[in-house]
């Protein structure tokens, strides 16, 4: 079994990410996003998906809220969405094949 947590917060320490609706938006638009991850209850997470799936960039659904995904991450506060820039060696391909929204 495939600890996300583990994952979500290798991918802080050891990757590049944007944080935030806005910057996310930016980085899918600008075309460096390689995943983009979002909490259960992100307010935008529609929208976001519909960009990422426009962009042909993997969206990873977080089965909890964003309390809960920021704290996965080693954040001290709620996380509702961000985007992958760079894995930092990470093994993101376990997040997409795990769960994604088609």
């Amino acid at each position: 079994m495939v600890d996300i947590n583990k994952i979500l917060k290798n991918i802080m320490t050891k990757g590049k990410v944007n944080m935030g609706v806005r910057q996310n938006k930016k980085a899918l638009n600008m075309g460096k996003a390689k995943l983009v991850v979002i909490a259960q209850n992100c307010l935008n997470a529609s929208e976001i998906a519909a960009l990422a799936k426009k962009k042909k960039v993997p969206v990873y659904k977080y089965a909890k809220k964003g309390v809960d995904l920021g704290y996965a991450c080693g954040k001290p506060f709620a996380v509702s969405v961000f985007t992958v820039l760079d894995a930092g060696g990470s093994d993101i391909t376990q997040l997409v094949k795990n769960n994604k929204i088609k």
